[in-house]
């Protein structure tokens, strides 16, 4: 599907939030966070609270700059950043082994742009799991646009305590998702008991790299910086990950930083040094003209008041994830495949 347009974004802007109501949203949004003076245990408190403010404020930012699939991707020269999200979305579901037929879970599946890329190339059916009821709303319209409508189909959950029963699933996956679970032991374990046993669940993780020095005050910033922008709780780091994932039960089949050997840097398409034609809106200058044509609809009240707000906290994210990344203190895609064993405690 072509991405949407700029009445797209002007009508989408707050989501199921109404436009009278988007300000005080955003108000309560910066408030949870460190940038602003926010407390982590309180957003890990109210993290339902905060990270469904934060996709009803960003849904229609994201599908204007990304389109469909909201997530980052190793990328091969030559190669646009189409090509490698839909590589990235293909290499999981060859991890996983997907086959025809399988029922499969995507935890955390946004407006489903990978689900049915996956779903599509693999033959199977995907369940998206989201507790966001305007991302879901837009997913609906895009599976039946896209005909995936009897395979591909959605459930409004959190992903803390989910809806299905035990050993459902024959794999699960979760892309850039998961990083918004105040308690990733508590998510793992959710997963580890819906999924069959055998089987296996792979992600692509939000995380701190071991450079990550939480004494450094300029980390610090940068990471504040990118949960305020992403609507996290927390960035974990890499160990922290394998270390809930073997509490939860799984056995660790392997686990790389993906992006340590992208030939091509995977924040490229945010940096203010490069510049895009075929990712445009996400560059330096295609992210100022959006930021000034929220401005101008604000002002003449298409978007909601407080649209620009979120304009510019998205920037600041643009921001910190290019520092993050060029200091090697962030990564977007800690990847890891893990299996659920076939008896309890066989990997113990």
């Amino acid at each position: 599907m072509s991405k949407p347009g700029t009445l797209d974004l002007a009508s989408g802007l707050g989501g199921k939030i109404a436009k009278d109501d988007v300000k005080t949203a955003v108000d309560k949004y910066e408030k949870y966070h460190g940038y602003y003076g926010g407390d982590e245990e309180e957003r890990k408190a109210n993290y339902t609270d905060m990270v469904n403010k934060y996709y009803d404020l960003v849904t229609s930012f994201y599908e204007y700059g990304w389109g469909e699939s909201f997530h980052f991707a190793p990328r091969m020269k030559g190669e646009s950043l189409r090509e490698s999200i839909k590589r990235h979305e293909h290499f999981l579901a060859l991890q996983l082994g997907l086959k025809p037929g399988n029922k499969v879970l995507d935890v955390g599946c946004g407006i489903g742009g990978p689900l049915r890329e996956i779903a599509q190339f693999s033959l199977t059916s995907v369940t998206g799991l989201n507790n966001n009821e305007y991302q879901i709303s837009r997913g609906k319209v895009l599976n039946r646009a896209a005909g995936v409508e009897r395979t591909c189909d959605f459930v409004k959950a959190d992903f803390m305590k989910m809806t299905f029963p035990d050993n459902h699933f024959d794999a699960v996956y979760a892309i850039e998702a998961t990083c918004h679970a105040p308690d990733p032991v508590g998510c793992y374990k959710e997963i580890y008991r819906v999924l069959k046993p055998g089987q296996c669940f792979a992600a692509y993780e939000w995380c701190m790299t071991d450079s990550y020095d939480p004494n450094n005050q300029e980390h610090n910033k940068i990471k504040a910086e990118i949960e305020l922008g992403n609507g996290l709780p927390d960035i974990r780091v890499t160990g922290q990950c394998l270390e809930a994932l073997q509490k939860a039960g799984f056995e660790v089949i392997w686990a790389k930083d993906l992006a340590a050997d992208s030939p091509v840097p995977w924040y490229w398409p945010l940096d203010k040094s490069r510049l895009s034609f075929s990712s445009f809106r996400l560059t330096a200058p295609g992210r100022f003209i959006t930021k000034n044509l929220v401005k101008v609809l604000e002002y003449v009240g298409i978007a909601p008041a407080g649209s620009q707000r979120v304009s510019d906290f998205l920037e600041k994210a643009a921001e910190g994830l290019v520092a993050g990344a060029k200091k090697d203190i962030f990564t977007p895609m800690y990847f890891f495949l893990a299996r659920k064993p076939v008896s309890e405690g066989q990997n113990a």
